[in-house]
């Protein structure tokens, strides 16, 4: 006792505010994370209460002094839940913008700007090129994080959460005297408080006296039925123990006078939360690869300016001159269209979701879903329809499914169902309001909806008026009524509970005619009726009657349920009832779906191991009686190890009784097996899984605000089924990303090559900075966005979730560099020569002309013909190549785009039937002229009126560029020539 109470004060201290163990704000954070994900470690539930008292140092009658309350409040603190370290909003938005992807763009902006300051410290009419890329670049990024910080600023919020769940008074015992007017964040442990139905549980306390008291407890553990506490022993886990109720949960029926064990952090809520604030998501398979992309390009890009800064070295090139080279080197590798594109794919899919009833908050959530590898679903609400029904009667010695058609017939003349009937809709404390209304709790309801159906429950109440009552409650486990029947001037009792508490005191029981002896054969028939709805996860509940005899109990006879002066045996059995949240009807098939597709699916509920395995048996989870239960006691004496190897050697596995540490434990062994796990859930003990998953995913309907503020999905119809088609919208968008990366980065080459060839064989700039521009961020971006809207390939549920599958492969940089982008390479450069030959320079005499030709003090260049040339005549034509060689990228694009639509089937099978890429490409051709014909758009990006006849020059690349990937696809289905190509370039 003194051990665990010790460890449970020395915690204590270290939640205290003003920070005693002198630690930094990031390293207390993480301390106290480390706490909050063990188990509760106290036996303040166990000892008897006299101990109790004197280890809080209050008394039983009169509770705290108002001065031991003040010093205890001054060196505990508040009772209110703390924020983890946070970072303010400046922080916040500084990490969205510098994560990432954007690093790279960063580093592209600035390199753009300090090329622009090379350039005019020594040039007199230096280009605005690189300070208009820069800036362009930075506006890109800055847009991007705007939108990540949007996401991770609601996500700091969390706290704010779970504070709304707190109460604001409470009913304290001080001094002897009852203040209904105590502030919560001023109680204390030790003090007195009294709950009644209706109000909120103040803090962690322990139950010194109750009638009646039944709390709902379905936020902390899941359990969808109210269940009662009172004075009684104590259990081992604190969090099933009936003597105590815990901080935020509400009081549904009855009344209680408890003494506060846990304040503030260390209540059972407080633990949910601050797990929940302070556990921090793990990064999405998107972002992982994002980064992992990243890093090729900077090495690439870094290898290529070396390599430039070399040779231009060796070529002669000042020192400041092969720094602007490197530079421009370095920024053309950059995608710059990449990350906005993802995102706006990303926004697209999730608006789609939207019109499927799944709100997407995380954006990478929907590609992470797609690469799904584990889901651990709650069961209440998810896999059921969280609401409690009647499924089996056992009445006169028969068993009754009352789902089947001939149920109705059966009962028609049957007095044993009349009789039960009669007990379920007066041995009730739900109310029916003016308009048939029911409000109670979930079994209660669950009894008065079936009776309901066969007669009016308002009637028989009114006919059979309440008098006495004896609420239910864990020590006897049975509910009795007493009501008088003005008809036949009697009184009845109506019993209803556990059967083995009611049939031991009956006697008699009703059959179809008339009432029978109980035998020995009828209760063992009871007893096998009562193990077999117990084996199917359902609540039992008995129900009996007595008619008391007017002549001991005449009419205004008073009636006392404390000293009972009434009998409780010799009863009539009615029947038994099992009651069942039942599973959704398509459930089953979309679990079979997920399996399928390779997901595994395990269930972590807070419900008892029978009701878990009954559920995962009927959903299909578990395919065999033989599949694996683990509770939250096994749990909890099992080492890291352990349940890592019990995961993996038990496919199918159901967690029953579990805490909101036990469900995040689970979920980190899946992580930490190498798996993406996606966790369901609805309460408030989800929170920490919730948050710590991969992909978080709370119900719309029955949700608490406290999951859905920290999931990444919702879903909006609490429909498992709608996550099957997360995952197969998540694994259609990583396919149609790939595609759009693709197309991006084929644009890159010719982009990239130009630079090489300008600087290593002094030819006039092929393609300019502006125009690189005007590719990746214009013409190239709705094409890019609206392969996103492609359909789902056929096999897309059927493959196993991706692990080595990565965004941008060494086959797509394959396909990338070597085949496509070199083809819109070639396109480029041949337009690019015929338009200067056109003009009188041809090939052979480009070369090494360079520094003629950007010498403004040079105005007689000659051209092939002999014709000399003007600087600003030179600069002209040079506009008019690089437009040139700026269209034929753009007609190449255009084919490319139509290419890229599919991976592997071929564009005849495919069509054409994505009107939005149609749109796209035809508005890449409209802005492309645009930015060629009209004036003072073509002045700024450096373009020039074109010849019609010039937009033709790229078309015989075209065709090639499509016969050859046809080809090249043809090849990977037949896996011709050894499958070469697939190794080579299916990406």
């Amino acid at each position: 006792m003194n051990s665990k109470s010790s460890s449970l004060s020395s915690i204590s201290d270290l939640f205290r505010p003003n920070n005693p163990k002198r630690l930094r704000s990031r390293d207390l954070s993480s301390t106290r994370l480390s706490v909050l994900k063990k188990e509760i470690q106290t036996d303040m539930h166990l000892i008897p209460l006299k101990d109790l008292f004197v280890l809080l140092g209050t008394d039983p009658v009169q509770g705290l002094t108002s001065t031991r309350a003040a010093e205890l409040l001054e060196y505990y603190g508040p009772n209110t839940l703390t924020p983890a370290t946070q970072y303010g909003w400046p922080k916040v938005l500084f990490k969205s913008l510098c994560t990432g992807f954007s690093i790279l763009i960063w580093l592209g902006a600035s390199l753009c700007l300090i090329a622009y300051l090379i350039e005019i410290s020594t040039k007199p009419n230096a280009s605005s090129d690189n300070l208009y890329l820069g800036c362009v670049l930075i506006a890109v990024d800055v847009i991007c994080g705007l939108f990540s910080f949007y996401q991770n600023y609601k996500s700091s919020k969390i706290m704010k959460t779970f504070n709304n769940m707190i109460p604001q008074y409470s009913n304290c015992i001080r001094d002897g005297v009852l203040n209904s007017e105590t502030q919560v964040h001023d109680l204390v442990k030790g003090d007195l408080v009294q709950v009644k139905i209706g109000d909120v549980v103040p803090a962690d306390i322990r139950i010194i006296n109750s009638k009646g008291f039944k709390v709902d407890n379905s936020s902390l553990t899941g359990e969808s039925v109210a269940v009662p506490r009172s004075n009684s022993e104590g259990t081992a886990n604190i969090l099933e123990s009936p003597n105590v109720a815990f901080f935020s949960t509400q009081c549904v029926e009855g009344w209680a006078l408890g003494v506060v064990m846990c304040c503030g952090d260390l209540t059972a809520l407080g633990r949910v939360a601050g797990l929940a604030a302070r556990l921090q998501p793990a990064p999405s398979p998107l972002s992982r690869e994002i980064i992992r992309f990243m890093r090729y390009v900077s090495a690439w890009a870094l290898l290529l300016g070396l390599f430039i800064a070399g040779s231009s070295i060796v070529l002669g090139y000042p020192f400041m001159q092969t720094t602007v080279f490197v530079i421009g080197i370095i920024v053309a590798n950059v995608p710059e269209g990449l990350q906005p594109t993802i995102t706006a794919a990303l926004t697209l899919t999730a608006q789609h979701m939207i019109k499927k009833n799944c709100l997407v908050k995380n954006l990478e959530a929907i590609e992470a879903l797609g690469a799904c590898t584990t889901i651990c679903s709650d069961k209440t609400g998810t896999l059921t329809e969280n609401k409690m029904c009647v499924q089996h009667i056992w009445m006169a010695n028969a068993s009754y499914f009352v789902m089947e058609p001939e149920f109705n017939s059966l009962i028609q003349h049957n007095l044993a169902f009349r009789d039960l009937k009669n007990c379920g809709a007066l041995c009730s404390t739900a109310t029916i309001n003016t308009t048939g209304e029911i409000h109670g709790d979930a079994s209660e309801t669950a009894i008065l909806n079936f009776f309901g159906k066969y007669d009016d429950l308002k009637s028989i109440r009114k006919i059979l008026p309440k008098v006495a009552e004896i609420p239910f409650n864990s020590v006897n486990k049975y509910q009795v009524s007493v009501h008088l029947n003005s008809v036949t001037s009697t009184y009845l009792v109506v019993m209803k509970g556990a059967p083995e508490c009611i049939l031991t005191r009956c006697t008699t029981i009703a059959l179809e005619k008339k009432d029978a002896s109980l035998t020995t054969e009828i209760r063992k028939a009871a007893d096998t009726a009562c193990d077999n709805l117990a084996n199917t996860g359902e609540r039992i509940l008995a129900f009996a009657d007595l008619i008391l005899d007017p002549a001991k109990y005449p009419l205004n006879y008073n009636f006392d349920t404390d000293n009972l002066n009434f009998p409780l045996e010799k009863l009539r059995l009615l029947g038994i009832m099992g009651l069942m949240d039942p599973p959704r009807k398509e459930v089953r098939r979309s679990i079979e779906r997920v399996r399928e597709a390779g997901v595994r699916v395990m269930m972590i509920t807070g419900d008892h191991p029978a009701t878990a395995r009954a559920i995962a048996l009927e959903v299909g989870i578990a395919t065999t009686e033989n599949c694996h239960v683990l509770t939250g006691s096994d749990l909890r004496n099992m080492t890291p190890d352990l349940l890592n190897w019990t995961l993996e050697k038990h496919y199918e596995i159901v967690f029953a009784r579990t805490s909101p540490t036990q469900k995040l434990q689970i979920v980190e062994a899946c992580q930490r097996s190498g798996g993406v796990v996606a966790v369901t859930g609805d309460g408030v003990n989800d929170a920490p899984a919730l948050r710590r998953a991969d992909i978080g995913i709370s119900m719309g309907i029955t949700g608490s605000q406290v999951s859905k503020q920290t999931a990444d999905i919702i879903l909006m119809d609490d429909n498992f089924a709608t996550i099957v088609t997360g995952i197969e919208e998540g694994r259609k968008i990583f396919d149609n990303l790939k595609k759009s990366v693709c197309y991006i980065l084929i644009s890159n080459v010719p982009e990239i090559l130009p630079v090489l060839v300008f600087i290593l064989f002094s030819v006039p700039l092929p393609l300019g900075v502006m125009t690189i521009l005007c590719v990746d961020l214009g013409t190239d971006m709705w094409p890019a966005v609206s392969l996103a809207h492609e359909p789902a390939e056929s096999d897309v549920m059927a493959r196993p979730p991706r692990t080595s599958d990565p965004l941008v492969s060494s086959r797509m940089l394959t396909l990338v560099y070597g085949h496509l982008g070199l083809i819109e390479f070639t396109a480029g450069m041949f337009a690019y020569f015929i338009v200067m030959a056109e003009h009188g320079f041809y090939p052979a005499e480009l070369f090494g002309i360079r520094r003629y030709w950007d010498n403004e003090a040079i105005n007689d260049v000659r051209d092939s013909l002999g014709q000399e040339w003007t600087y600003a005549e030179r600069k002209e034509l040079e506009r008019a190549c690089q437009a040139t060689y700026f269209v034929a990228v753009v007609v190449m694009q255009i084919t490319n785009g139509i290419i890229c639509k599919t991976r592997y089937n071929s564009l005849f099978h495919i069509g054409m039937r994505n009107k939005v890429l149609n749109f796209g490409l035809l508005f890449e051709f409209a802005l492309s002229c645009m930015i060629c014909y009209i004036p003072g758009v073509n002045n700024f990006f450096r373009t020039y009126p074109l010849r019609w006849r010039w937009w033709f020059l790229a078309l015989p690349f075209s065709v090639l560029m499509f016969i050859f990937d046809e080809l090249r696809k043809y090849c990977i289905r037949r896996k011709m020539f050894g499958g070469w190509f697939n190794k080579l370039t299916y990406y």
